[in-house]
């Protein structure tokens, strides 16, 4: 099998809707795609600042020699996208026999460049080929994957340390989430956060649900009837990633 590397080839920071082709056009067309994958499968969690790398995988499927390969990752309508990743590096192909020819290309998303936190959510993959014979493809919507915002909280604390035994327990902490407007880290007000208890030599399980207050603050109190660790874990939403905070272990006298 022999490994390629298109370079150059195509125009890449082109706009989508110039790369798209008509459908029937598209029906006619000898060449294909097929394997699609991003990583593991996982969601894509950006930050504030630094850019996330993946890889794209991707089969080609055509009658005549492939010539040239490309692929994205983009937000919104191919007529009406708002937010693209960028190449790394050239794809890099093989040739799985006569007609099929399998990809990987690395990019990246750098949330500097995005035009705000309404982008998080699904993108989509978009291929491009052109074969030997000047078959052109190009081809979006596929493979929804998701782009989620950071999110932090913060250590949780339990007070007072050490506390005894049927007294109240007051646990603190605070969520924040990446924002792409500003490029910060900020809280918000009403979001539900679970706090969880894992008794000593035992797992975490989820004893109620706080919703944050200004800020993204939480507060809450509980009665303490054993030791254990408490903390707060956040599972996250269509635009958010999820996150647990560390532990705060308390003994109980």
């Amino acid at each position: 099998m022999r490994i390629r590397s298109f370079v150059g080839a195509l125009c890449g920071a082109v706009a989508l809707t110039a790369l798209a082709l008509p459908a029937a056009q598209a029906a006619e067309n000898p060449v294909t795609f097929s394997g699609i994958a991003i990583d593991s499968g996982k969601p894509l969690v950006l930050g504030t600042s630094t850019p996330k790398q993946f890889v794209v995988h991707y089969d080609v499927n055509h009658t005549h020699k492939l010539y040239a390969s490309e692929a994205y990752l983009y937000a919104g309508g191919l007529d009406t996208w708002s937010g693209q990743s960028r190449p790394l590096a050239s794809p890099v192909c093989q040739d799985l026999s006569a007609t099929v020819t399998r990809c990987t290309q690395k990019l990246a998303i750098d949330p500097k460049s995005l035009v705000g936190s309404g982008v998080a959510g699904t993108w989509h993959v978009y291929l491009q080929a052109v074969d030997a014979d000047d078959n052109v493809i190009g081809k979006g919507g596929l493979y929804p994957t998701q782009v989620l915002r950071a999110s932090t909280m913060t250590t949780t604390n339990a007070d007072p340390e050490p506390v005894v035994k049927g007294k109240t327990l007051t646990i603190t902490g605070k969520l924040a989430h990446a924002d792409w407007d500003t490029h910060a880290y900020l809280g918000r007000a009403g979001t539900p956060v679970a706090l969880q208890f894992r008794p000593d030599g035992g797992s975490y399980t989820t004893v109620k649900t706080v919703r944050t207050g200004t800020g993204g603050a939480l507060k809450t109190t509980v009665t303490a009837n054993a030791g254990g660790a408490w903390r707060w874990y956040y599972a996250g939403d269509s635009t958010t990633a999820g996150v647990a905070a560390v532990g705060d272990a308390v003994a109980v006298k």
